[in-house]
């Protein structure tokens, strides 16, 4: 018998988080990163329901026999033309994150396009014409619904040990700067962006976004939790990694004791060198002086070094974004 497809509304809540909490232990035998503590409705309920109450969140439900079996929640996303935000996200958007979605055990993962489909009219009539979607690795039912109606790889969450050893690395000196190298650290986020912005990646190098960054940069660098440690060789800074809490993550994905690599950058010159891993090994040293247990991060889908260096290095994937983007001329041109 074919799902009913109908709004989200207050009442599915309880049946949403029963389905986030069944899959979230489903999905845990295969990725042990993911925390254990949301394998109960009652952990789930507060992110769910946070979701559904974003004033620009849109959400239908699946409905078999009137129970739940699916349920896609997906929040606009608007960032300010100066907020860092914008360098990856398009001005409108919607994003249905890893704790957005969810269907029952022995549903097939083609419901995902049912949802999908009862929804997305609705966003595009308001003029969101790019969509995401976060998806497990490991998901590969999912990831071919969603593949099947148009959506590829935008960028992909890694996540490694912080105690596997990192492969022999070059000699350079490692210094942890503070808000005194403000404008080292901001020089080598600016290379970054330069080499985001060429072929094949693409994304754009936004300057409304620069003083954002360097707010954003100082109020980290404020914690010592939160280092950015800069590579040296004859005087030159050649690379740098910075670190901050894993709040690109969803709560439903960050591991326990998880630290994130926020920014990771080699001068290109410098690059196969051996700057990179000297200074992934300093970090995750710090990050077991920490206590930590977990070192997550992002890299574009289309950064072929980055995800070279990234999966070469330890890392594996753990939630790939999936994007769709419509073609606006739909806005016009429609019977």
């Amino acid at each position: 018998m074919r799902a009913t497809i109908t709004p989200f509304e207050e009442c599915h809540l309880e049946g949403a988080a029963r389905l986030l909490a069944a899959r979230q232990a489903r999905d845990r035998v295969q990725e042990p990163a993911l925390p254990h503590a949301f394998e109960s409705p009652e952990a789930v309920r507060p992110h769910v329901e946070r979701l559904f109450r974003q004033h620009t969140t849109s959400g239908v439900v699946a409905l078999r026999d009137g129970e739940p079996v699916g349920f896609l929640l997906a929040a606009a996303v608007l960032p300010s033309p100066t907020h860092l935000l914008a360098q990856f996200f398009p001005p409108r958007s919607i994003s249905v994150p890893y704790h957005g979605h969810a269907l029952a055990a022995d549903e097939d993962a083609s419901l995902y396009r049912e949802l999908y489909a009862a929804l997305a009219g609705d966003c595009v009539r308001r003029g969101y014409f790019d969509h995401f979607v976060g998806v497990l690795d490991c998901d590969h039912a999912a990831q071919e619904a969603w593949d099947s109606l148009g959506f590829g790889r935008d960028s992909t969450a890694a996540v490694r040990e912080v105690d596997q050893p990192v492969r022999a690395a070059g000699s350079v000196e490692v210094h942890q700067l503070g808000p005194e190298g403000i404008d080292v650290i901001l020089a080598l986020a600016e290379a970054l962006g330069r080499y985001h912005a060429g072929s094949p990646i693409f994304m754009p190098d936004l300057r409304e976004t620069e003083t954002g960054l360097r707010d954003m940069a100082l109020a980290l660098l404020a914690d010592p939790g939160n280092p950015c440690f800069v590579a040296y060789r004859d005087g030159r800074p050649l690379g740098m990694n910075t670190f901050m809490p894993p709040g690109f993550l969803s709560p439903l994905q960050a591991p326990k004791s998880c630290v994130y690599l926020f920014q990771g950058v080699v001068h290109e010159e410098a690059r196969g060198k051996g700057v990179g891993r000297a200074l992934l090994a300093h970090s995750l040293a710090w990050a077991r002086r920490q206590g930590y247990r977990w070192c997550t991060l992002h890299f574009a889908a289309a950064n072929l070094s980055g995800a070279a260096f990234w999966l070469g290095n330890g890392f594996r994937p753990l939630e790939h974004r999936l994007r769709r983007h419509i073609d606006e001329r739909i806005a016009w041109a429609s019977a």
